[in-house]
């Protein structure tokens, strides 16, 4: 599992964003919130969502 980017619990592994909903709630209010999911959602099904990781050599695509 992945963890949340500001209070770092756990987050699923499926999930397309990398915080939870309370601090993304709280960040965004709830309307942006659920906008920011649902796009970055629709974005994955079309496949125009990619994932980046830190390797030690700087980012690098990982395709999931």
């Amino acid at each position: 599992m992945k963890k949340c980017i500001y209070c770092g619990t756990e987050v699923v592994d499926e999930s397309v964003i990398d915080f939870c909903r309370k601090c993304g709630v709280g960040v965004f209010g709830v309307k942006m919130f659920d906008a920011i999911v649902q796009n970055m959602e629709e974005a994955r099904e079309r496949g125009d969502l990619c994932h980046m990781r830190m390797d030690p050599k700087g980012f690098s695509e990982e395709k999931r």
